[in-house]
């Protein structure tokens, strides 16, 4: 048998004691025995504003928030602020038939404008 428990927990990113574990772990299973799928219940009757479980490194691992999580950064694009290029520069990306899109004002055959 392994030194570590199987179960681990952390409040907004700090982990708790094994035996503080166990008890949220315990808490935490009674209640979705009791409410199948209701996490967020578990969560709004301990004062939390969320209850993820998760597994890592081997180990069962309750992840508690109790203020919201800070919005996620969107991945830096190359190039700072401007978009990527697109292949073939300026030019529209060809139709379907692999013909390019018409340039500017000219409509497609078939199509009048009004």
């Amino acid at each position: 048998m392994s030194d570590r428990s199987n179960l681990a927990a952390s409040i907004d990113g700090a982990p708790l004691s094994e035996e503080e574990a166990r008890d949220l772990w315990t808490r935490f299973s009674r209640h979705m025995d009791e409410h199948r799928g209701d996490m967020a219940g578990f969560a709004r009757e301990n004062g939390y504003v969320s209850v993820t479980p998760t597994f890592e490194r081997g180990r069962a691992l309750l992840v508690v928030r109790t203020t919201e999580a800070p919005p996620e950064k969107p991945a830096p694009r190359p190039g700072g602020d401007r978009p990527a290029p697109r292949p073939g520069g300026d030019r529209p990306a060809p139709r379907a038939n692999g013909k390019p899109a018409p340039r500017g004002g000219a409509p497609a055959r078939g199509k009048r404008r009004r």
